[in-house]
């Protein structure tokens, strides 16, 4: 009777060391994804900054919004929304995911449409998704 005592002592022991390494684990990986997240947010705006301070044009792919009469950007990567100063250039585009050769001016926070590529029809419908998936959260 000793003997199994001990045995399913040291069992719940075991199992509970192992439940812990887990959970700490996981959190360590939820801390690190945020972190890998904040540097690329944090190295997108650098080099959005360093383009419009320069005047270049800069590549950025994202969604072509329009509410209440103003058209918007919403850059993919760093998900910061830009007022479109041209919006003839993508009049037809609401709603659709493309990618765009633009000049960005920091002081108003706009950006002047070049050049504008409609991304590939199956992008369109993973990205509504994931949208529609996240308004219903």
């Amino acid at each position: 009777m000793k003997r199994l005592l001990t045995i399913a002592f040291a069992f719940l022991v075991t199992c509970s060391i192992t439940l812990f390494g887990q959970t700490t684990s996981s959190a360590a990986q939820t801390d690190n994804q945020a972190a890998k997240t904040d540097k690329k947010v944090e190295k997108a705006e650098k080099k959005e900054a360093k383009a419009a301070a320069k005047g270049k044009d800069m590549s950025l792919t994202g969604w072509i919004k329009s509410e209440g009469g103003k058209t918007t950007f919403v850059n993919d990567k760093d998900k910061q929304s830009w007022d479109i100063s041209n919006p003839d250039a993508v009049k037809g585009h609401e709603g659709h995911h493309v990618s765009i050769k633009a000049k960005l001016n920091e002081a108003d926070h706009s950006l002047t449409v070049d050049k504008l590529k409609m991304m590939r029809k199956g992008k369109q419908t993973e990205e509504t998704k994931k949208e529609e998936e996240k308004e219903k959260k």
